[in-house]
């Protein structure tokens, strides 16, 4: 093995997502200051979390983003529309999906607001359609193409729905994830006990959906962060779509939970001596897990291959979202106490294994997708040789 093998280099720097970040912060004291509505809050929060990547990007990749003079031509208006009344029944069936699960309320937070934004969605798509661009055609113009000549273009564009697939899936669930967490991550609306757990874990998925949503929110081109491929497996997409509603709620209907309704902070009192140190490790696992959304920047997505990250979390390991996520569910949940009794508690503990095989296997797939890029063969040699795992195994052989 090349000992000198260098890291290679990462799609996004570390300033980008530390500006997210920043901007997330200012957001989130602003939405606490000027508005009680929380979709217009949300729309804060992802706009000044949004905006300094958005800037950032756009410098960094000027040639990208200064495109050449717009074109008017009819031809690609059509194609533009054709590609969007292509796209529209895939965003129709998955809204009418995801609500089948949780009462129907799973994307709520997405439908308010959607429901606060509605003229300027209305008016991004009409400039999508008239507006042009002089470099060539991509994307859902490619698709619309498709749709107008499919004499001369007999391949149908799969990519390209995939891609919207994606979208589609992912942006409305982020969005009310986020809507529904920064709900509970409002200091002056929370009762729970821990209060400054429950605050600070909110928080934390806060920004993490947060920056999901921008992330499927920012698929461009001119800013560099548009999807360079989706996955082509259907077991990595049954891995993944069976980790979000409605699929994995059904599973838990049918009998794969592995809760009973006690939660570690029933288990261990704040008298205990571990109960400060037990919060502390979830906090700290879940703080890992978000800081993994935080530096893809305005490039989050499942299922695609949009820049590959090397730095931070993922310095140390190819899935640290999926493991510090993992680990984290075994000291929230503690299936191994069960006030049913020590059969009860086994049955949950296997049952959280399986899920945690299921995001084994999801890691698995996108990695089987992802080695087709160059850059990510070579940092997927350098974690073998030098990431956390083989550190701590070199660690234990000298033992």
């Amino acid at each position: 093995m090349d000992s000198h093998r260098k890291l290679p280099a990462t799609a996004v720097p570390w300033g980008l997502g530390l500006a997210g970040l920043a901007g997330f912060v200012l957001g989130a004291v602003a939405a606490l200051q000027v508005t009680t509505k929380p979709a217009f809050a949300l729309l804060l929060l992802l706009g000044c979390t949004g905006a300094p990547m958005w800037w950032l990007e756009s410098r960094r990749h000027p040639g990208i983003s200064s495109s050449p003079a717009t074109t008017y031509a009819l031809d690609r208006r059509l194609a533009r529309l054709y590609g969007l009344l292509l796209a529209a029944p895939v965003w129709l069936l998955t809204l009418q999906v995801l609500p089948l699960a949780r009462g129907g309320g799973v994307i709520y937070g997405f439908l308010q607001t959607v429901g606060a934004l509605w003229p300027l969605l209305l008016a991004s798509l009409l400039v999508y359609v008239m507006r042009v661009p002089g470099e060539a055609p991509t994307g859902l113009e490619l698709a619309g193409r498709w749709v107008r000549d499919r004499a001369s273009h007999p391949g149908f564009p799969w990519g390209v729905l995939r891609d919207q697939l994606v979208k589609a899936f992912f942006l409305p669930l982020m969005i009310s994830f986020a809507y529904e967490w920064a709900g509970n991550a409002n200091p002056w609306s929370s009762a729970q006990h821990p209060a400054w757990y429950f605050v600070a874990i909110a928080a934390l998925y806060l920004l993490d959906t947060t920056f999901a949503a921008v992330g499927y929110l920012s698929t461009s081109r001119r800013l560099d962060s548009h999807i360079r491929s989706s996955n082509p497996y259907w077991l990595g997409w049954a891995s993944a779509l069976i980790c979000y509603p409605p699929f994995f709620t059904w599973l838990q209907q049918a009998g794969f939970n592995y809760r009973d309704g006690q939660l570690w902070s029933d288990w261990l009192p704040p008298s205990h001596p571990l109960f400060y140190g037990w919060g502390g490790a979830i906090l700290l696992l879940t703080a890992i897990y978000a800081l993994s959304s935080v530096v893809f920047g305005i490039r989050f997505s499942n299922l695609t291959n949009r820049g590959i990250i090397t730095h931070g979390p993922y310095r140390l390991t190819k899935h640290p979202a999926y493991l510090s996520k993992n680990l984290s569910w075994w000291l929230i949940s503690v299936p191994f106490i069960s006030t049913a009794g020590p059969g009860t508690a086994t049955l949950h503990c296997a049952i959280l294994l399986g899920v945690n095989g299921i995001y084994w296997l999801r890691a698995k797939t996108e990695e089987r997708h992802l080695m087709q890029d160059e850059t990510y063969r070579a940092y997927a040699a350098w974690i073998a040789e030098h990431g956390l795992f083989a550190r701590i195994s070199r660690l234990l052989a000298r033992q």
